[in-house]
């Protein structure tokens, strides 16, 4: 009868959808999760040699890349999509007019 106000998925105006803030939350811990995976013994120990890659030990290498790749993914599942419709910045005019 009525609509629930904790829907996964909330539709635009032009056909696109974006995660709800459920969807974002079960990303995040999926992400943390795969994130101790990276960073944890298992992984480490494969990359603590005394190998060097141009100049730079392998494990710091790793450590600084896996970071990255971490703090890319947090940024990819955090922002916020506006709607073509609503964002105050589009100067674009329609030539239908």
């Amino acid at each position: 009868m009525t609509e629930s106000k904790d829907r996964d998925v909330q539709p635009y105006d032009d056909e696109e959808q974006r995660p709800g803030p459920k969807r974002k939350g079960e990303r995040l811990i999926s992400l943390l999760i795969v994130g101790t995976l990276f960073l944890n013994f298992p992984l480490l120990s494969v990359f603590s040699k005394n190998y060097l890659f141009l100049g730079f030990p392998v494990l710091f290498l790793y450590l600084f890349i896996i970071w990255g790749l971490i703090i890319g993914a947090m940024a990819f599942v955090l922002r916020d999509r506006l709607p073509r419709s609503s964002n105050p910045t589009d100067t674009r005019k329609d030539k239908d007019n």
